[in-house]
Formats: C-alpha cells, sequence, structure tokens
C-alpha cells in the first residue's frame, strides 16, 4: 500500500487522520482536500488501510480524470474479461489416453473386444 501511495506522490505526512465512532476512520488529503470516511469494519487497524486504500482509487481516478467507481468497474470488467471457461478439448486433455497392450503380453477385456469387433464389423459393411 506505501508504495502504491508513493507512486501517487502521497506520502503520510501529507494525511490527516481522524477517528470516529469507535472504530470509523476519515483521511484527508491535504494537498488535493480530498476526503476518505471509512468505517466498513469493526476493527479500526482494518478501517485505516481501507480508508487508505480507497484514498488511492481516489487519487489514481483524479489523474485519469474519472471518478474512483468508474476505475473500479473497469478494473472489475478486466477481471471478469481475463476469466474463459476451458474448451472441450481443454479438458479432455487433463486425461492421457494409454494404448492397449500387446496381444501377447495380456489380453483386453472382454467387453472391449466386443466392441472392437463389433466396430470391425460395422466398417466392413459400409465399405464400399
Amino acid at each position: 500500500m506505501r508504495e502504491r501511495l508513493n507512486a501517487l506522490q502521497c506520502s503520510e505526512k501529507d494525511l490527516e487522520e481522524s477517528f470516529f465512532q469507535r472504530s470509523g476512520v476519515e483521511l484527508r488529503h491535504r494537498p488535493t482536500g480530498v476526503r476518505i470516511r471509512c468505517s466498513e469494519q469493526r476493527c479500526q487497524i482494518l478501517n485505516r488501510f481501507l480508508a487508505r486504500r480507497m484514498l488511492a482509487d481516489e487519487l489514481e481516478a483524479r489523474l485519469q480524470n474519472k471518478t474512483r467507481h468508474e476505475v473500479k468497474a473497469e478494473r472489475i470488467r478486466k477481471a471478469k474479461g481475463k476469466i474463459k471457461c476451458p474448451r472441450m478439448t481443454e479438458r479432455l486433455d487433463q486425461f492421457a489416453l494409454r494404448p492397449l497392450a500387446p496381444t501377447g503380453q495380456q489380453s483386453a477385456p472382454k467387453k472391449l473386444g466386443k466392441l472392437l469387433a463389433q466396430l470391425e464389423y460395422l466398417g466392413t459393411d459400409k465399405a464400399p
């Protein structure tokens, strides 16, 4: 979080922090005048972190001439766009197909042998 705030040229010296209602936090960025209030959680430390994150979002949005809600919506759209369902071939790739053992070593199960015989029989009937 500090790295992100530093990248936005915001230091802890620029922040004015006040507390309200047990665990609520209000941050004010002096150079821009941005005020952020956060009382989402019951823990003051967590609210302080969330307020700083919201402040970073707001400063980032102002650099892009947008609101932080628009920037957040764009970020969510990008994340949803990256999620793709695997195709059928990709799903089938996880299964390893092994060749049947040669007839001299082991015999195939009886059902498989009958199915192969039926397939061969159907193939010979339809061939011209």
